[in-house]
């Protein structure tokens, strides 16, 4: 049994799709609509259901789809045949008892493999908006972990490297023959909602099972994480897609499916595979990702939010709900309720931009950031921080 670790935040239930309960699968929508008939290997609209229309009367002639937008083959059995090679499943188990099952893919010919922190963890998880040092939480790992590649053979692997922070980690086998196939990583910036992926992995022990759904939205955020920036989809995911690829019609990778909302059908979620490459070179030479902080934890405004805080109903930016004492936010006076608007002259829309405009930022860079303060807008100068 896996260990059963939820995590709830504004109302709604996080939980990891390497532990939740199973979910029917969302394109079972096409047995309750008669008139509509889905093919597996089809020409389509790139972004537009691979469907067409059947009329009920006999004899009629199948209405052809709008002839505009890009034409795309979507050959699901040939895409899944090419991902098949790349998927592995992960299981991490801890001689003080309990098991986390997930999947994960391979990315180097000499068996580097990615797959999700959470399945490597072996300590609660801690609160994604502190430092490690602000916590007596000390990051702790499984024991053991083994990975089971596509033809069955099995290698014990080493963390090469994680980061709590965007749930990602990266494993090490030592492939004993010929050179191991390589996942193709695409460009999850580039991808629309609506188009769509494939999702596989290893749910409740079935291995390289394959579904298929849409992209439902993207930049989704509000699951308590300092970077939560995900893909939305209806693919079905289930206990044991953690790690696993979401592949696109190119059969290249473009997120990394972890988490889906408890309580809901079609509610799955990816971290973008763009997030990885940012941080892989880190990953592979340090086995850590060095950040840039400032010591803040803000929210989103919202009509709440604004009225509590007599702000106009238009306002922007994000507001601070704590300033860390001996921080470079404290030094540069930055206050619990004060604004911030805008850092270096770029607007801040969002808690998770300003965290990534931040992060980015290298250890002793000095920053302008514009502030709201009781009505009147300051500038102060900061200097970035290192996250520890």
């Amino acid at each position: 049994m896996a260990m059963n670790k939820k995590i709830f935040s504004k109302g709604r239930r996080r939980v990891y799709c390497d532990l939740f309960s199973s979910i029917p699968l969302s394109l079972l929508f096409a047995l309750a609509v008669p008139t509509i008939k889905c093919i597996h290997s089809v020409t389509a609209l790139a972004g537009e259901p691979a469907c067409f229309t059947q009329e009920s009367k006999a004899g009629s002639t199948p209405a052809a789809p709008p002839q505009k937008g890009k034409v795309v083959l979507l050959d699901i059995p040939d895409i899944a045949d090419r991902i098949n090679d790349v998927v592995v499943n992960i299981r991490g188990s801890s001689t003080a008892g309990g098991e986390n099952l997930g999947s994960g893919f391979i990315i180097d010919k000499k068996g580097l493999i990615v797959t999700n922190f959470h399945l490597i963890s072996a300590g609660p998880q801690r609160s994604p908006l502190l430092r490690p040092a602000d916590t007596d939480q000390k990051t702790k790992l499984v024991d053991r972990v083994l990975v089971t590649l596509h033809d069955g053979r099995q290698f014990p692997a080493s963390v090469k490297g994680f980061d709590e922070a965007t749930d990602i980690a990266l494993l090490q086998i030592v492939p004993t023959d010929s050179p191991l196939p390589v996942a193709e990583l695409g460009d999850s910036d580039r991808i629309r909602v609506g188009e769509w992926v494939i999702a596989v992995g290893n749910p409740l022990g079935l291995d390289h099972t394959v579904t298929l759904g849409i992209v439902s939205a993207k930049g989704r955020a509000g699951f308590g994480g300092q970077f939560d920036d995900y893909l939305q989809t209806d693919a079905a995911i289930n206990p044991g897609n953690s790690g696993g690829p979401l592949v696109n019609t190119e059969g290249k990778i473009v997120g990394i499916n972890t988490l889906v909302l408890g309580g809901t059908q079609g509610l799955s979620f990816s971290i973008p595979i763009n997030t990885l490459k940012s941080i892989l070179p880190q990953l592979i030479e340090t086995g850590r990702v060095a950040r840039g902080f400032l010591g803040v934890e803000t929210r989103d405004l919202d009509p709440d939010i604004r009225g509590a805080n007599k702000l106009p109903p238009d306002q922007q930016g994000v507001i601070v709900v704590r300033s860390e004492r001996g921080t470079p936010a404290a030094s540069a006076g930055i206050r619990k309720d004060d604004v911030i608007l805008s850092v270096d002259g770029v607007a801040v829309t969002s808690y998770v931009q300003l965290n990534r405009i931040i992060a980015d930022k290298s250890p002793g860079t000095k920053v302008s950031l514009k502030i709201l303060r009781d009505g009147r807008e300051y500038t102060l100068s900061a200097e970035i921080g290192t996250e520890k």
